[in-house]
């Protein structure tokens, strides 16, 4: 009987000691979430940030790092050390960067950073991401759960200029839309889509410049029989010596590596042109491409319809005769 009571405690210990643990629940939020400036070198900033934890209880510590721009669609690499002419610190009295302190649940807590632009730095941009970073959280075994960790970032994009003016050298890398058939004729190349289907048109703009830029302008659809739509184009972002998609404010085109997802029934040429000014108010950029709108699949009823409708007429006319 002994026995049997040993083996049901070791059995019980046994099942307590592989039972999974639920996870932390991280959820962070930060205010505000990007900030651009232009500053003269010599100059001191304090921007106030917002932290709060809406998740379980945590760790936490601030970082600013650099981060340089990836692909064409605004992703980014951030840095894995701060290495850069402009200065930052905090000036809460209980905080400091990277070290960590408690955050309780629907806790909020201020990050005053300061920012020092020495006499001396070169004019340009400069981009970083003010972090913060949840920590492990020792277990009663005094291992850490690597499981909690999560990051929360705040982009602080900063231009240093004396003057005040920006570059503005700009192109238009790709400006495409994607045909369902290509066919050549007489030296030309024709782009042709099924009248019903949508039509997906892409929109990349390279900054050539030292400094970020936003596009305004939009797209514009022109038919054949006069009727005209145009789609308001979205002012993003595009970093210095970069290139980016860009989208129009359709909500409806959820791809995020389409700029729009033009819709309607198209028959007939279309020209789809695109028109795009800085803030400079001097640089423009324009282009244009076409395409054809066929109604395959109507035509391609009407011609089966067709087919079967002699079939039935020559059926009943060999039926009468006998």
């Amino acid at each position: 009987m002994k026995k049997k009571i040993i083996y049901f405690i070791i059995t019980i210990c046994a099942l307590l000691w592989v039972m999974p643990v639920s996870a932390q629940e991280v959820t962070l939020s930060m205010f505000p979430p990007i900030t651009e400036l232009f500053v003269k070198p010599g100059k001191t900033l304090l921007i106030g940030y917002t932290v709060q934890n809406l998740g379980d209880p945590t760790t936490l510590q601030f970082k600013v790092r650099g981060f340089s721009p990836q692909g064409d669609y605004g992703e980014m690499t951030i840095d894995n050390e701060l290495i850069s002419p402009i200065r930052f610190s905090l000036d809460n009295t209980d905080v400091t960067f990277e070290q960590p302190f408690f955050m309780k649940q629907r806790d909020t807590t201020q990050a005053l950073l300061r920012i020092r632009i020495p006499e001396g730095t070169p004019e340009g941009d400069y981009y970083f991401a003010f972090l913060a970073e949840t920590q492990p959280v020792p277990t009663i075994g005094g291992t850490t759960n690597s499981l909690a960790q999560a990051t929360i970032g705040s982009n602080l994009l900063l231009t240093v200029t004396q003057t005040g003016l920006i570059e503005v050298k700009a192109a238009i890398a790709l400006f495409s839309i994607k045909p369902d058939f290509i066919f050549h004729l007489f030296g030309k190349e024709y782009q042709v889509f099924e009248s019903s289907n949508k039509v997906p048109v892409n929109l990349i703009i390279q900054n050539q410049g030292k400094n970020l830029i936003k596009p305004n302008g939009e797209l514009t659809l022109k038919s054949m029989w006069g009727d005209k739509r145009t789609y308001p184009l979205l002012s993003q972002n595009i970093l210095a010596n970069s290139k980016r998609l860009i989208k129009t404010t359709d909500l409806n085109n959820t791809d995020p590596h389409l700029s729009a997802l033009l819709s309607g029934y198209f028959v007939g040429p279309y020209s789809l042109s695109t028109n795009i000014t800085f803030q400079d108010d001097k640089s423009q950029l324009v282009s244009t491409i076409s395409f054809i709108g066929i109604p395959f699949k109507f035509l391609a009823t009407i011609f089966g319809v067709s087919i079967i409708s002699v079939f039935i007429i020559l059926f009943i006319r060999k039926k009468s005769k006998e």
